[in-house]
């Protein structure tokens, strides 16, 4: 992870090529204007996306892992045919595909190798496919009632296993779980779990995935480190005053939405230092990194 950290300061970023984006992060005003920001990986300069396609209505869903493209979704929220589009942040160039096959597409997840797209969609319940990113052919995974979490999908280091976040309807309860892609078996659930927002960010290790309680007991939520691999797990208790929203894990360090911006720490929230700052009337919404973070 490389030790750098930017500060945004309103109306004075604009939008140029980069080659890769080590995070990406959408930042919203008091007003509710928002600015779709990249970390150059190269400079460590905040900058704007470059091209952003369908604005204002795109919708940014996942960086990619190399950190050279950005998926989105366009159209407007009463157009039934949106479109997800990949742009490549250095040309510009645009790959379009369908958001609406057999349910809108919400939430989507780049595969780690950059061949794949995980999608999911909540129409009659939650459903996952997983597109080709070259021929464009779309293949079901998996599908179950309930609907979307704000978890979303999450590809696993290794690209064989994909986290699900999901809202069990019968028990009114944020559920987590975990699929195999080779067959769409379901590998673990985790109840009253929920993971990380950031599709290249909820994992941690080939097998570990980060969790939080959707309802805690404590006044200061724990995390936990499950390994789907032997069902073990480890708990960190964060640091009273250090506690905010999670966004991300990366090589074990924990990224929170804090006043004042972005931090990343170890994960019990010591050791803290800035990777984004942020005026504190302004928050961050959609946020992923790469794996140059």
């Amino acid at each position: 992870m490389a030790d750098r950290s930017a500060e945004f300061r309103p109306g004075t970023i604009g939008p140029r090529p980069v080659r890769r984006a080590a995070f990406s992060a959408l930042v919203r005003s008091p007003e509710g204007a928002s600015t779709l920001l990249v970390s150059d990986a190269d400079t460590g300069e905040l900058v704007g996306v470059a091209g952003l396609p369908g604005r204002p209505e795109a919708v940014p869903l996942a960086l990619s892992w190399d950190g050279a493209h950005l998926l989105f979704r366009t159209g407007p929220e009463d157009r039934p045919d949106r479109d997800l589009v990949l742009l490549r942040l250095a040309t510009g160039e645009r790959r379009v595909f369908d958001a609406d096959v057999d349910g809108l597409v919400e939430q989507a997840a780049l595969s780690p190798d950059g061949r794949s797209m995980a999608t999911l969609a909540d129409e009659d319940g939650v459903r996952v496919d997983v597109t080709d990113l070259e021929t464009g052919t779309r293949e079901p995974l998996w599908s179950a009632d309930g609907w979307r979490s704000d978890s979303g999908v999450a590809w696993s280091p290794d690209g064989t296993l994909l986290a699900v976040g999901l809202v069990d309807e019968e028990e009114d309860r944020t559920d987590t779980v975990v699929l195999s892609l080779a067959d769409g078996s379901v590998l673990a659930r985790y109840e009253g779990l929920a993971a990380l927002g950031s599709p290249n960010g909820a994992w941690t290790g080939e097998r570990e995935l980060l969790l939080v309680e959707e309802f805690s007991d404590e006044s200061v939520p724990p995390l936990f480190l499950h390994d789907v691999a032997t069902g073990g797990v480890r708990r960190f208790d964060r640091v009273p005053g250090q506690v905010g929203g999670v966004s991300a894990v990366a090589a074990e360090r924990l990224v929170q939405r804090l006043p004042g911006g972005l931090f990343v720490g170890a994960l019990d929230g010591t050791d803290s230092r800035s990777v984004l700052g942020l005026p504190s009337t302004y928050e961050v919404g959609f946020f992923d990194v790469s794996e140059v973070f």
